[in-house]
């Protein structure tokens, strides 16, 4: 059962998709309608779930589940990577590309492969106030206080630590 996703409780369960590729006004709205339609079929054992997506930034993909109502059984959850694995074939998107860090530069979002992620903080390509996405959250109310977080306080710390100097 597909319902708003601003009517999704704080503790829903979530699943973040990034493209690299910036998706139009157009490719949302077919992205976002083909969503719906996989919504409203997905289910758990045989009963429906209660779920919501939508598209933040115009590259995340953001799927959401009530678990309160049905817990996502395993074989759910592989249904909508498989179905998001059908969206990528079908539009040429890639969202399970894990080698890229999406951030927020200038209000706009920017990747950095993750191999050059030390070299862009050495060279002030990403400060430690740089908002960076962390997309392995796993709730709603994450989603509004721990998704867009300044790079210093996400996984990238560790490169704005100061060595010691000898």
């Amino acid at each position: 059962m597909y319902i708003p996703f601003n009517q999704m409780p704080a503790d829903a369960r979530v699943w973040i998709y990034q493209s690299s590729e910036s998706l139009s006004g157009e490719m949302q709205e077919r992205l976002l309608v083909s969503l719906q339609n996989f919504i409203e079929s997905w289910d758990s054992h045989g009963r429906s779930l209660k779920a919501s997506a939508q598209i933040r930034h115009n590259h995340f993909i953001i799927i959401a589940l009530d678990e309160r109502v049905i817990p996502a059984s395993g074989c759910a959850i592989d249904k909508s990577v498989h179905f998001l694995q059908g969206l990528e074939s079908n539009t040429g998107i890639k969202l399970f590309d894990r080698s890229l860090q999406a951030f927020l530069i200038d209000d706009q979002v920017q990747f950095v492969e993750v191999k050059n992620l030390k070299k862009a903080v050495e060279t002030g390509q990403i400060e430690a106030d740089t908002i960076t996405f962390n997309n392995l959250i796993s709730t709603a109310g994450q989603l509004q206080t721990e998704w867009q977080v300044p790079a210093a306080k996400s996984w990238l710390a560790r490169y704005f630590r100061k060595q010691p100097q000898l």
